[in-house]
């Protein structure tokens, strides 16, 4: 009887994890593509970069819904 409840919370705190776990790995995506794009401007740069900090203190806050939101905003600028 308690093992199924077990299983059951377990369950429920695994989707909870993963998100957490996304926010690294955006960060490092976004990195990436800096790293390999030579054709920004100056001010696409920039807000790129604003959005990764951003997304990267969200991250530590515990924000990762905002965290996520904000680096797919900088990897959707890098992918336009």
């Amino acid at each position: 009887m308690y093992l199924k409840y077990l299983i059951i919370i377990l369950f429920l705190l695994i989707p909870t994890k993963s998100i957490a776990g996304s926010c690294p790995m955006l960060i490092k995506q976004v990195d990436s593509l800096l790293a390999e794009s030579k054709q920004l401007s100056k001010e696409q740069l920039a807000e790129i970069k604003q959005l990764r900090n951003q997304g990267e203190e969200a991250h530590k806050a515990g924000e990762h819904k905002e965290s996520e939101e904000l680096l797919k905003q900088a990897l959707e600028l890098l992918d336009s």
